[in-house]
C-alpha cells in the first residue's frame, strides 16, 4: 500500500477519504486502484496520434478534423456530446520579412527548417513553418535597434533611467519574464517602431542542455509563436462579457487596444546577426544572455534593421467540444464538475496543449468505464471539455463561460484544467485552497512512476518536507481564468514537468520530439490522468462536495498579512488588521465545522435532499468572493480572491483589489477593497452558519 495511505483504525483515515464511512473506505480505495490500472500508455498514445498528427491551429481545416475526432471519442464513451460553436476575432499570418540593413545587408531567417528524423517538420507550406505572433500590427518599420532584456515594465523603466530612447527604434527582447503580449505593449508605449522577440540559448537552448534533434532544448532555428493580446478582459477581443456568437454585438476593432506596431519572433540565429555588431553601452549584469558575445543596450547608427509583418484579422468560426456524464444529485442544467483542456495548437502541439488534452480524454474514458462496469451513475454531473482558440487568448472556454454564466454560478462544483500538463514526472499543482484535501487525497492514491520502493505521488511531491505541500496560487495564461474570474468556481491546474528540453510553441513540438524527449512510456501523462481521474471520481461520488471550509480564510489572512507588512501606511489606516483578525477567527470555526460536516456525511444522516442543500451552501462559500462591479480598473474580473497580475499576464495576484491599491498607492481603493473583503467574510459566515444548522437538524433526527 502506498506510504501516504495511513493504516485504517481509530481516528486514522486515508487522505481525502474522511467523507466515506470506515466500512466504505476499502471499497473506495479499490475503485481508485481500478481507475489507476485502467489508465494505460497504449490508450494515451492512441489519443496522442488522434490529435497531434496534423497541424491544427484554431479555425484551420486540421482544427475542424480534431473537433470532429474529439466529438466522436466522447460519443463512443457514451457521453452526451455538444459541439459548441463560436465566432471569434482571430489573426493569421500573410507574410513577414526581417532584413539587417547595416552594417551589411542580410535577409534573416523567420522559418524553422526540417529536422533529420522528423517527418512532421517537413512541411511544404511556408506559412506553417513561419514563426509569428498573433495580433501583431501590420506594416513595415526600419530603424536603429535597442535591446530591452525581457521587455518587462521594469526593463523599459531601466532603459529610461539609463537614458536609452526607444522612440522610432526596433526593440529586441528575449522571451521569458512575462507574457509576450506585454513586451509588445510596453515597447509600443515606449515609442518603438517595431519589436523582435527572440529565443535566447541561455534560457531554453544550449545553456540548458543538448539542442534538438540531439537533445530536447531549442536549437538556433526554433521560434516561439504566441498571442500578443493583453486586453483587460479574457476571451474574444470584440465581445467582452458576452458570448461570441455569429450575430453578437461587437466592438469596432479600431477601438480595441491590440498591437499596432509590427512584432516578429525569431530564433537566436537571426537575433545574433543583429546583436553581435551592436557597439553601445554594455547591459546590466542580469541582462546578459547566452549568445557568445557581450550584449549591448544600443546599436547606434551602425546597426539598422527593416521589419515588415502582414497579418489578417478576421471573424473565424471554431468550436469547443463537451461531453457530459449526468449525475443523480445535479440539476438538469448543472455542469457539475468540469475537466478541461484546449485542443488548438500553433502547429502540432504534441506537448502544448495535447499532453494535457490526452490526459483529459483518458480521464473521461477511465471514469465512464467505471460507471459502465458498476452500472451506477455518479452523484454529480461531470463535464469533459476540449476548448477551442485558447492560444489566441483563452477564447473558447471564456465564450462558453460567458454564455452559460448563470448556470455555472448556480451549478458548477469545481474546475480542473490540464494545459500542456505532461512533460516530466515532477508534480506541480496550483489551485483554489478549498480543493487542497481533494488533491492531496488523489495524489496519495496514485503511485509515483520510477520509485523503488513505490511511493505515492503525494510523497514524491512533498519530498523531504515535514508538511504536506500547499498548491500554488492560480494566475493567468490558461482556461481556468474565466471560471475563476467570472464565476468564482474553485479551480485546479495539475501538471508534471521536468523533461530535459522544450519545444514550446514551435514547429518542433511534434510527436517525434515528445516521444524522444518526454518518453515513449507516457508515464508523465499517465501520472496526470490518474490523479485527475481519481480526484474527479471521488468528487463526483462523495456524499457531499469535498470542499475545505477553512483554508480560503487562512489564505486570505496570509495574503493580507503580507500586504499589510509591505504597505503598513496604506493598509493600516484602511482597517486591514481587522479583516485579518476576522479571517483567522473564521478559519478556526470553519475547520471545526469541516470535521463535523464530514462526520455527518460519512455517518449517513444526510439524505439526498440534505446533501443537495449542503452542496449548494458549499458552492455559496466559493461564490462569496464575487463582486459584480469587478476589480478596480478591470471590471471584467470579478473575483476578489485571485486574478492575473496587470503587468506580466502569468503571475497571480492574491487579493487583487488590494494589490491594485498597493501598485497605485491609492488610499481610497485600499479602504474600498478592505470593505469588500469584510463583506466576503460576512457572506461566507452566512453559509457556514447555514451548514451548522443543517448538521444540527440532521443529527437530531
Amino acid at each position: 500500500m502506498l506510504l501516504s495511505i495511513l493504516a485504517l483504525g481509530a481516528l486514522q483515515i486515508p487522505p481525502g477519504l474522511d467523507l466515506w464511512s470506515e466500512g466504505d473506505v476499502e471499497a473506495r480505495l479499490e475503485r481508485d486502484r481500478a481507475i489507476c490500472q485502467s489508465v494505460t500508455p497504449d490508450h494515451l498514445r492512441e489519443w496522442h496520434d488522434l490529435i497531434a498528427s496534423r497541424p491544427h491551429a484554431a479555425g484551420s481545416e486540421g482544427d475542424a478534423q480534431v473537433i470532429a475526432a474529439i466529438a466522436g471519442a466522447f460519443d463512443t464513451m457514451g457521453l452526451d456530446v455538444e459541439v459548441h460553436r463560436f465566432t471569434a476575432y482571430l489573426s493569421r499570418p500573410v507574410s513577414a520579412s526581417l532584413r539587417l540593413m547595416a552594417p551589411s545587408e542580410v535577409e534573416l531567417p523567420l522559418t524553422e527548417v526540417a529536422l533529420p528524423g522528423s517527418t512532421y517538420s517537413e512541411l511544404e507550406e511556408d506559412l506553417l513553418r513561419l514563426g509569428w505572433n498573433a495580433y501583431s500590427g501590420s506594416g513595415a518599420a526600419e530603424g536603429e535597434v535597442v535591446y530591452a532584456n525581457h521587455g518587462r515594465k521594469e526593463d523599459f523603466e531601466k532603459l529610461a533611467e539609463l537614458g536609452v530612447d526607444c522612440e522610432s527604434k526596433i526593440v529586441l527582447a528575449r522571451y521569458g519574464g512575462n507574457f509576450r503580449g506585454y513586451k509588445a505593449k510596453f515597447a509600443e508605449e515606449a515609442g518603438a517602431a517595431g519589436l523582435i522577440i527572440f529565443t535566447d540559448p541561455k534560457d531554453s537552448g544550449y545553456g540548458r542542455g543538448l539542442e534538438t534533434p540531439e537533445g530536447g532544448w531549442a536549437n538556433c532555428d526554433q521560434i516561439q509563436r504566441g498571442s500578443l493580446k493583453t486586453l483587460p478582459w479574457s476571451g474574444d477581443p470584440l465581445t467582452p462579457g458576452i458570448e461570441a456568437t455569429e450575430d453578437a454585438a461587437r466592438l469596432d476593432p479600431e477601438d480595441v487596444a491590440l498591437p499596432r506596431i509590427p512584432v516578429q519572433p525569431v530564433g537566436w540565429q537571426a537575433a545574433a546577426q543583429i546583436m553581435a555588431p551592436m557597439e553601445g553601452a554594455s547591459v546590466p549584469k542580469d541582462w546578459q544572455g547566452g549568445m557568445p558575445f557581450r550584449y549591448r543596450l544600443e546599436g547606434g547608427a551602425g546597426v539598422r534593421v527593416r521589419l515588415e509583418v502582414q497579418q489578417e484579422r478576421a471573424l473565424v468560426e471554431t468550436a469547443n467540444v463537451l461531453g457530459t456524464l449526468r449525475g443523480t444529485l445535479s440539476s438538469e442544467t448543472a455542469p457539475g464538475i468540469i475537466v478541461g483542456a484546449h485542443h488548438d495548437a500553433w502547429v502540432y502541439g504534441a506537448d502544448d496543449p495535447t499532453s494535457g488534452t490526452i490526459a483529459m480524454l483518458e480521464t473521461a474514458r477511465a471514469i465512464t468505464a467505471q460507471v459502465a462496469a458498476s452500472g451506477r451513475p455518479p452523484r454529480r454531473t461531470v463535464t469533459f471539455a476540449a476548448w477551442g482558440a485558447e492560444e489566441h487568448g483563452i477564447i473558447g472556454s471564456c465564450e462558453w463561460v460567458e454564455g452559460n454564466r448563470q448556470a455555472l454560478i448556480e451549478g458548477a462544483d469545481l474546475y480542473v484544467n490540464l494545459d500542456a500538463a505532461a512533460s516530466g514526472l515532477r508534480l506541480g499543482v496550483s489551485a483554489s485552497p478549498s480543493l487542497t484535501s481533494l488533491i492531496h487525497g488523489a495524489a496519495a492514491a496514485v503511485p509515483q512512476p520510477g520509485t523503488a520502493p513505490v511511493i505515492s505521488a503525494l510523497d514524491a511531491w512533498r519530498g523531504e518536507a515535514a508538511d504536506l505541500p500547499e498548491p500554488g496560487f492560480l494566475g493567468g495564461g490558461s482556461d481556468h481564468v474565466s471560471f475563476l474570474a467570472l464565476c468564482s468556481i474553485p479551480a485546479a491546474s495539475i501538471s508534471a514537468r521536468g523533461a530535459p528540453g522544450t519545444a514550446y510553441h514551435s514547429l518542433y513540438d511534434d510527436l517525434t520530439w515528445y516521444r524522444r524527449v518526454v518518453g515513449e512510456d507516457y508515464e508523465s501523462a499517465r501520472l496526470i490522468a490518474r490523479i485527475t481521474a481519481v480526484a474527479v471520481d471521488r468528487a463526483s461520488t462523495a456524499p457531499i462536495l469535498p470542499i475545505d471550509l477553512g483554508k480560503p480564510a487562512r489564505a486570505l489572512s496570509r495574503a493580507a498579512r503580507e500586504l499589510l507588512e509591505a504597505e503598513p501606511e496604506l493598509f493600516g489606516p484602511a482597517g486591514l488588521e481587522g479583516v485579518i483578525g476576522r479571517a483567522e477567527g473564521q478559519a478556526v470555526a470553519a475547520e471545526e465545522l469541516t470535521g463535523r460536516l464530514r462526520a455527518a456525511a460519512r455517518s449517513g444522516v444526510l439524505d439526498d435532499a440534505r446533501c443537495r442543500l449542503a452542496d449548494e451552501l458549499l458552492r455559496g462559500l466559493e461564490r462569496a468572493w464575487l463582486i459584480e462591479s469587478g476589480l478596480p480598473g478591470r471590471p471584467w474580473y470579478r473575483n476578489l480572491y485571485t486574478a492575473p497580475d496587470e503587468s506580466s499576464g502569468y503571475a497571480a495576484w492574491p487579493l487583487p483589489g488590494l494589490q491594485k491599491a498597493a501598485v497605485d498607492g491609492d488610499k481610497r481603493v485600499a479602504r474600498e477593497q478592505v470593505e469588500h473583503l469584510g463583506a466576503v467574510l460576512q457572506r461566507r459566515s452566512g453559509c457556514l452558519g447555514a451548514l451548522r444548522v443543517l448538521i444540527e437538524t440532521s443529527t437530531e433526527r
